[in-house]
């Protein structure tokens, strides 16, 4: 079988959760069946290269529009790719429009990663377009039932989604730097607050600046974004001392997971729809504070079980979710456990590609059928 994943983007060069999760597919699907990828080249120049023992074809650009590549020669690619399975991994305006332009052959598997948030007014444009192309699907995948219940989008094609959630790759996270983590909590202070990613607007990380003053311990920042400078102007308003180590290598953040004693995902937009980092940080046995925001968020972080969950955009809420784990150590190794378990049996990636593939398999003898 010749399977095709098209997205925008890949891993590398682009960094993402959405990328990181094409990546592994490609490269655990290579076991079972003949792999390649579709995206831009963020360039005017096409061509093949190789990422990460992938071949993808990068296709040119004028640019981009409220985040969509403008690839006039996008459909032509796809039309004479000829996959069994065309996997195309939404939102992706660009990919979209293409397939329903070019009409290739092939069985269509939709990746449903998130619903259309913050470009909401052209969605009264898009949002036709994007379910001529959803209804199109022989099946839709979405990363948890969350979504799925609380999606617009989704609440009438529910007939066509199976639930498939993502993964990590726990082994990327396992061998810390010991003496390294003994250092990082000698120079925070001890137990210390963590989130480490892009800072992007639907991160809610102002709320985790304003919550500081009230966390009975060190706050670590790590990454970087568009939203870095305005977090660091904030914490020097309120006189707040928040670490900002900045955009940290793989080491560096398997070292911070290690070391940190909770970790906060305080994302307050149905951008988030999963939350990847959130499994990250299970996998090194830490305890996760996040918000309730209908999404898989709650799906991979249970409040309870491995972590708390509250209410987005209150910092007062996050503030006393986060005191309770960092008083509490006998409950963090309990909840840190669990959570280490509940990736390694439920959300290793080969396990998600493995799934991904045999409903690839399923829904193609289905339309053929």
């Amino acid at each position: 079988m010749k399977i095709l994943h098209v997205y925008k983007d890949f891993d590398p060069p682009v960094r993402g959760g959405m990328e990181r999760h094409i990546a592994l597919s490609c490269r655990y699907q290579q076991q079972w069946a003949d792999v390649e990828a579709l995206t831009c080249s963020r360039s005017l120049r096409s061509g093949v290269v190789e990422r990460d023992g992938t071949r993808v074809t990068e296709v040119g650009e004028w640019g981009r529009f409220q985040s969509a590549p403008i690839s006039p020669l996008f459909p032509w690619y796809l039309r004479r790719k000829r996959a069994d399975v065309i996997v195309v991994h939404v939102p992706n305006p660009t990919a979209e429009v293409a397939y329903l332009l070019a009409r290739p052959p092939g069985t269509l598997v939709v990746r449903y990663h998130s619903d259309v948030v913050r470009q909401a007014s052209a969605m009264r444009v898009y949002g036709p377009i994007q379910m001529h192309f959803l209804r199109k699907a022989a099946m839709i995948l979405p990363t948890s039932e969350q979504y799925v219940a609380s999606s617009p989008t989704l609440r009438d094609l529910a007939g066509q989604c199976t639930v498939v959630p993502l993964g990590v790759v726990p082994e990327e996270f396992e061998r810390p730097d010991g003496p390294n983590v003994g250092r990082l909590r000698e120079k925070y202070g001890g137990d210390f607050v963590l989130f480490a990613g892009r800072h992007r607007y639907y991160k809610g990380l102002e709320f985790l600046v304003r919550a500081a003053p009230g966390i009975r311990g060190p706050v670590v920042i790590a990454g970087d974004g568009p939203e870095r400078a305005r977090c660091r102007r904030l914490a020097a308003q309120l006189g707040v001392a928040i670490h900002f180590p900045g955009e940290l290598s793989q080491p560096a953040l398997v070292d911070h997971l290690h070391a940190c004693a909770v970790f906060v995902f305080p994302s307050v937009a149905r951008s988030e729809a999963f939350g990847i980092a959130i499994l990250e940080a299970h996998v090194c046995g830490k305890p996760v504070v996040a918000t309730r925001l209908g999404t898989g968020v709650e799906f991979a972080n249970l409040d309870g079980r491995t972590g708390r969950n509250v209410p987005p955009r209150d910092a007062e809420a996050l503030a006393d979710a986060i005191n309770q784990l960092l008083a509490r150590p006998e409950e963090r190794q309990r909840l840190g456990e669990f959570a280490r378990a509940r990736v390694l049996t439920e959300f290793r990636s080969e396990t998600v590609a493995r799934r991904e593939y045999e409903l690839y398999v399923a829904a193609h003898e289905q339309s053929r059928r």
